[in-house]
């Protein structure tokens, strides 16, 4: 029994021998990005020197996981992702085999015969007209590949299945994630409306760098430091500049997310009926930042009374990182 989240910024495996359903929930995790470097014997033999995980082909070696952030920083470049604003990234040739590889080291070998494994997709994009059919086939066909049995999951529903059994599974979520934030809205475990928005963490990396003349990927690892949003000075003196320029695009980020979901529900409001207000759960590792949650109420105060469902409170999941890919597990558990 598995969850898997296909994450923009990492896959991660959420586990339990199906022999013991009693037994711990296991995580397993890699970041979804690779770097190239042109082929080099010398360099090759430093990779394997240095336990470094890496694939080659003729002409060129892909550095993939973590790895491949600390090399890009050193030597000032960007990482490469096979996803894309949380979509397998159409310009990336390669991102079919980096994907497979990566999600075999998490998935490993199937526990018993078509072993189940739900894994996590997003929901169509409300201000793009990207498509998610391609994106959830491609997964399926990789993960099967591999003899495992995939059912494909709303991203934003999965939290709700981790995090609101109290509430009896009814809940608005939102998944942060790199490429998109992923809302839904669940009643009784149905899925009322899902939907995702566009320009989520890689969208502050990327306008962050430009800003400051510095690289994505830089502004990802100071961002994954740590950046108080209610006070951006805190911290190391030297990226002052950046973290101010984070925090800029977080306000942005929120502030635009709360009201294209805030217009969505708008828009679905003669489908939707609720008995009573709901909690409102976030998650993801855009999540992180220090204060984002009270940034986040913060703004959702402002529009509160025109806001179209009741939200009787705000939260952070349990788990930001891992907990799309538990919930995923407990739908998997439950098949």
């Amino acid at each position: 029994m598995i969850g898997l989240d296909l994450g923009t910024s990492a896959i991660v495996c959420a586990s339990k021998d199906p022999s013991n359903p009693q037994s711990e929930v296991q995580i397993n995790s890699v970041r979804d990005v690779f770097l190239d470097i042109e082929s080099d014997p010398t360099v090759l033999n430093m990779l394997k020197m240095g336990n470094v995980s890496y694939i080659q082909d003729k002409e060129n070696i892909y550095i993939i996981g973590e790895a491949a952030l600390n090399f890009a920083n050193m030597f000032k470049k960007d990482v490469r992702r096979p996803l894309s604003k949380g979509l397998i990234s159409a310009g990336e040739l390669e991102a079919e085999k980096i994907l497979s590889i990566l999600i075999k080291s998490v998935l490993k070998e199937p526990k018993v015969e078509n072993e189940v494994v739900y894994y996590s997709v997003p929901a169509a994009p409300i201000n793009d007209t990207s498509d998610v059919v391609y994106h959830e086939q491609i997964f399926k066909k990789i993960i099967e590949n591999m003899k495992f049995r995939a059912v494909p999951m709303n991203e934003a529903s999965a939290i709700v299945y981790s995090n609101c059994e109290k509430e009896g599974f009814t809940a608005l979520s939102s998944s942060f994630g790199a490429g998109l934030v992923n809302t839904a809205l669940l009643f009784k475990t149905v899925v009322g409306l899902s939907f995702s928005v566009n320009n989520s963490g890689d969208f502050i990396d990327s306008s962050a760098a430009k800003a400051t003349g510095s690289t994505a990927t830089k502004i990802m690892s100071i961002k994954e430091k740590g950046v108080n949003l209610l006070d951006p000075l805190s911290g190391e003196p030297k990226y002052v500049r950046e973290r101010e320029a984070i925090t800029v695009y977080y306000k942005n980020l929120i502030r635009n997310t709360i009201n294209e979901i805030k217009r969505e529900l708008k828009k679905n409001n003669s489908k939707i009926e609720l008995p009573e207000d709901v909690v409102w759960v976030l998650s993801g590792g855009t999540a992180k930042a220090g204060n984002f949650l009270e940034l986040f109420k913060q703004e959702f105060e402002k529009v509160r009374d025109s806001f179209p469902i009741g939200i009787s409170d705000i939260r952070l999941s349990n788990d930001l990182l891992n907990d799309v890919a538990k919930g995923l597990l407990v739908a998997a558990i439950n098949d």
